[in-house]
């Protein structure tokens, strides 16, 4: 595979990961406790962002996240321990 190709396939993995992630996320909020399914369903897309392109995918997705749902930032909780997170 070449390098190009190569750049291509983690970047549309990354947008996959991200977008799974703002799935996740949409309907949560401050006044409900997010079930341990979907903290371990969120726990494991940042290790799969870290996995895939380190400190910085997973800043990226956070980013992304946030900026739609603020409640989102429970995600920073979920991620503690995740590569340098």
């Amino acid at each position: 595979m070449s390098d190009t190709t190569e750049e291509i396939r983690k970047i549309q993995t990354q947008e996959k990961l991200i977008l799974r992630l703002i799935t996740l996320t949409t309907e949560w909020n401050e006044h409900e406790d997010v079930p341990k399914s979907q903290q371990y369903k969120c726990r494991a897309i940042g290790e799969a962002l870290h996995k895939l392109g380190g400190m910085s995918a997973m800043v990226e997705a956070y980013r992304d996240v946030y900026r739609l749902n603020r409640a989102a930032s429970v995600v920073q909780a979920y991620w503690d321990g995740v590569g340098d997170w």
